[in-house]
């Protein structure tokens, strides 16, 4: 088949064009560090990178929930740490005030203590986390949930609402406790006569202040295993919080390794083995050189000279 001169200028000039429109390509892979730079290079591929990324800013979302957590109930802790301090030490004075060589003024003594410590819970109860909002409110983050008259009654104003956030796929948690379930309803079992009813925290304390007040020796005594009950139930909710903890620590060390997980897949798919690219390069650059000496060598060449 005879190829006439501009035949054979056209095919030489598509075929260089193409070899360095792959020499480009390769420079452009290896400037990036990205295996496709276009969607289109492979649609497939990129549409597998798009899910991956999606699901690994679902996983993010579900760690910072669960850092949200682990903060709140770090907390939530101290808080109720501190609020056992504050119960042992009520717990200890109205022991003290139940031993008949107490006089009145020793109990007035002990009842103004008493009732700076009963303040020092409520404090407790109105803690802030690190956003601002207050720990123990419930759903009324805004507001602090526990209120103090000046006769030293305090009420709980918060919701008894539990807060839930996404913690995985299909699994929410709690987050961080309300203030009736710490600092509200307790359960006391009667020594005397067994049975278990509920009494509340504060209510318990502000009689026990009463009694101390008005050196009632009967009422201190009775008041007290109401108060050790108190202590017990602060003591239940630490180890409660404590187990929480737990459970977002061991979740949020799944997340973390399936997170792990996506960025070693997502590398793998995406990141440009360099050594190949560079090897791949350098045989493209060579051919294309080859392509353009070839074709001066032969555009050079023309029926004529052999005539002369």
């Amino acid at each position: 088949m005879r190829v006439t001169q501009a035949g054979f200028y056209n095919q030489a000039t598509q075929q260089m064009g193409k070899q360095q429109a792959k020499v480009f390509e390769t420079q452009a892979q290896l400037s990036s560090g990205k295996k496709i730079l276009r969607p289109s290079d492979d649609p497939a591929l990129a549409s597998a990178i798009n899910n991956l990324k999606s699901q690994m800013d679902i996983n993010q979302r579900y760690l910072t929930n669960l850092g949200r957590m682990e903060d709140t109930l770090k907390m939530q802790e101290a808080s109720v740490s501190s609020s056992i301090e504050v119960v042992s030490r009520i717990k200890e004075l109205s022991v003290q005030a139940a031993n008949d060589t107490y006089s009145a003024a020793d109990r007035k003594s002990l009842a103004i203590e008493v009732k700076e410590l009963i303040s020092s819970l409520a404090d407790l109860g109105n803690m802030r986390g690190t956003d601002g909002a207050y720990l123990f409110s419930g759903f009324t983050q805004n507001k602090a949930p526990f209120v103090e008259a000046s006769t030293g009654v305090v009420t709980y104003t918060g919701t008894h609402d539990y807060q839930k956030v996404m913690v995985d796929e299909g699994r929410s948690m709690q987050l961080g406790l309300p203030g009736s379930e710490v600092f509200g309803s307790v359960q006391h079992r009667d020594a005397s006569t067994g049975t278990t009813s509920s009494i509340d925290m504060f209510a318990t304390l502000g009689q026990m202040y009463q009694a101390l007040v008005t050196n009632n020796t009967t009422e201190i005594r009775n008041t007290l295993d109401k108060v050790s009950s108190v202590h017990e139930h602060v003591t239940v909710q630490q180890a409660n919080i404590g187990s929480r903890m737990q459970r977002v620590e061991t979740l949020s060390n799944v997340i973390e390794d399936r997170d792990f997980t996506y960025k070693t897949l997502q590398s793998s798919m995406e990141d440009l083995d360099y050594v190949e690219a560079a090897s791949r390069l350098k045989n493209q650059s060579l051919a294309l050189q080859a392509g353009q000496q070839t074709f001066a060598q032969l555009s050079g060449l023309s029926l004529f000279k052999y005539i002369r």
